[in-house]
């Protein structure tokens, strides 16, 4: 994941009134995906998960 503005072909998503861009050929090779923003005790963030892939290491 990287900040930036979205190119042009990109897939723009609006979750929770935040945009998210993925390109094109990226998006054409998931089946789909999660976005997900966590708050823990010392970090906090999005997380981003293919679907079907294990959220563990």
């Amino acid at each position: 994941m990287a900040q930036g503005e979205p190119q042009e072909g990109d897939e723009t998503y609006t979750i929770d009134n935040i945009n998210f861009s993925v390109e094109k050929e990226i998006a054409d090779l998931i089946p789909g995906f999660q976005i997900e923003y966590y708050k823990g005790l010392f970090q906090k963030g999005y997380a981003v998960y293919v679907d079907g892939a294990s959220r563990s290491c």
